[in-house]
């Protein structure tokens, strides 16, 4: 519906994209509007995650344009099919940003309702941007949904957005998923001949378990993707930011800390970046395991299978898995073994022991295999679910088969960290093993489950580990974004918390045209608010504010802000 150049701002000599709708739809007023509501939702967004808007011609008049920051760099779609990621934590990485984005947006009641890698773009510093608002809609405040023409990309749509019902901002976290199992698989997980064939199948909702796609995605990211691709909208996460929880907490398991700072340093040299990172991915997944073992011996298996989806024929994983000892209880459970493996997406080195991968895969997958097989039949009366399709697989079955011996261990007042814990002579006396939570900054405030909340001076809080899973929130509204985590059962790994601060804005303000100021070092507008963000655990910035007034007078500022901070600089003429 438009035409975008590349243009420049006399006034503050910068480069900017002008997008401007065709002549022949200048008379539409359907196209007039679509291009009106993109301008108003995209100009109540500011963040670094969503492309900033600086002006738009208005309805009335000649041509109808909008005016927004210009991005030196490719779409998502272009940068993928270059460089399709090897590993499913690029992919992750990658939506951990557009997740920001949206849930941004979200915040102030816009539905994007066309998330697809065309509709996203890698800046040339590697930060990446969320763009085209074209057909979003604000959402109404009372009911919280709205309805609408079939307006989108189809292979990126949700079941409810297909058959005409009313949407809310989980179409956009069905969107989310898909451009994770994309990036993650590698495919689309709706593909036909026709558009017409596509929509039908997300109507059905019947895909591949992204799992048994591509091994390297594992359980814990597969069961994100299958979560947010929920046919009914009451399965999905209720908000983006559950889903952006769920995705930072699998990526600093992996020791991804950063995404954006990961992104900065491989959307410029992906594959030397990929070629570094599967090193470090099997060097911190084995020392996991190492650690979990024997306490945690499931989730010890789960990572693993990471690391030999990875790498098969990793020394010291191979070693550590010949310690388990586990062939014979293998070859006793076999069926229980092929159940487990199906329907939760399996081990990888499970699944090739089953299907008679290599004539040496053997060991590994007899290892994996056996300890999951033990640790399944160690729960009396459990049920396993039969083989499903990805739609309809509840993906916490396996979790179910795995976890239940914790609940039993904590009722009959075994260790609970141990799945094959039997009762000792010193049983009675056994109490409720602990873990603790890290937050930062201190003195936020944390709350668990539905309990009050309660205010951290030092930022440690030590807990019981829980037998079902618990929901915390960590909040300080002084100065930072609150983030919510899920506790899974059995936890007692030291969880670190980190609020990201909110950025602060500094306006300038100057009489006259004859006018251009920076603030911090970038272009700015007179009159209009700029963002200062605060990386990692920094709380003060110093921003510098130039004024360069008529041909030669320049005036300059200093300016100390902290997180919230809303600063007016004015200058001396």
């Amino acid at each position: 519906m438009a035409v975008v150049y590349r243009g420049l701002d006399r006034s503050l000599k910068r480069h900017v994209a002008v997008k401007v709708l065709h002549r022949h739809l200048a008379d539409h007023d359907e196209a007039r509007d679509r291009f009106e509501r993109e301008a108003h939702a995209v100009a109540k967004l500011r963040h670094e995650n969503i492309l900033e808007i600086f002006d738009y011609s208005g309805k009335v008049g000649g041509e109808s344009y909008i005016v927004t920051e210009f991005i030196d760099g490719q779409t998502l779609k272009q940068f993928v099919t270059d460089h399709p990621p090897r590993f499913a934590e690029i992919g992750a990485m990658i939506v951990v940003q557009i997740c920001r984005a949206l849930s941004h947006a979200h915040g102030h009641g816009v539905l994007h309702r066309d998330v697809k890698p065309e509709n996203v773009m890698i800046r040339s510093d590697g930060v990446v941007k969320l763009t085209d608002f074209g057909i979003s809609q604000m959402v109404d405040a009372q009911r919280m949904t709205v309805t609408g023409q079939l307006l989108g990309s189809p292979a990126y749509m949700s079941p409810e957005h297909v058959e005409g019902r009313p949407l809310d901002f989980r179409t956009d976290v069905f969107a989310a998923g898909i451009v994770l199992y994309q990036l993650t698989v590698g495919k689309l997980p709706f593909e036909g001949r026709n558009p017409h064939e596509i929509l039908k199948r997300i109507a059905e909702c019947r895909f591949s378990d992204p799992r048994q796609a591509n091994p390297r995605v594992g359980n814990e990211l597969g069961r994100v993707i299958l979560k947010a691709m929920a046919r009914d909208p009451d399965g999905r996460y209720p908000v983006i930011t559950a889903m952006l929880t769920d995705l930072e907490q699998y990526l600093e398991g992996s020791g991804l800390s950063s995404s954006k700072d990961e992104l900065a340093r491989y959307f410029p040299s992906p594959a030397a970046y990929e070629l570094a990172l599967g090193a470090r991915l099997t060097d911190h997944l084995l020392r996991r395991a190492k650690q979990a073992l024997p306490q945690q011996r499931a989730s010890a298996l789960q990572l693993l299978d990471r690391v030999l989806t990875i790498e098969p024929k990793h020394t010291a994983a191979l070693e550590l898995l010949d310690s388990l000892e586990r062939r014979r209880r293998w070859r006793q459970a076999l069926g229980i073994a092929a159940v487990v493996a199906v329907a939760g997406g399996g081990a990888w080195a499970a699944r090739r022991a089953l299907t008679g991968g290599s004539a040496n895969a053997g060991a590994p997958g007899d290892a994996i295999a056996a300890a999951l097989v033990d640790d399944a039949a160690t729960t009396a009366d459990a049920t396993l679910p039969a083989p499903l399709d990805a739609a309809a697989t509840d993906a916490r079955a396996v979790d179910a088969a795995l976890l239940a011996p914790l609940a039993d261990a904590r009722r009959s007042g075994d260790d609970p960290r141990r799945l094959d814990a039997r009762p000792g002579p010193d049983a009675g006396a056994a109490t409720d093993l602990r873990f603790k939570i890290t937050v930062f900054p201190k003195g936020s405030e944390v709350q668990l489950g539905g309990d009050p909340w309660r205010t951290l001076p030092d930022g440690v809080l030590e807990l019981v580990a829980p037998s079902a899973p618990l929901r915390v929130v960590v909040r300080n509204d002084a100065c930072c974004e609150s983030e919510t985590r899920t506790i899974q059962p059995g936890q007692l790994d030291e969880i670190n918390i980190n609020l990201s601060y909110l950025a602060a804005q500094v306006t300038p303000r100057c009489d006259g045209d004859d006018v251009q100021v920076q603030v911090g070092g970038k272009d700015a507008r007179i009159g209009k608010p700029s963002l200062i963000s605060f990386p990692g655990t920094i709380a003060q910035r110093d921003v510098e504010v130039v004024f360069v007034i008529g041909q030669d007078k320049v005036d300059r500022h200093q300016v100390a802000v902290r997180p919230k901070d809303d600063k007016q600089v004015t200058c001396a003429r």
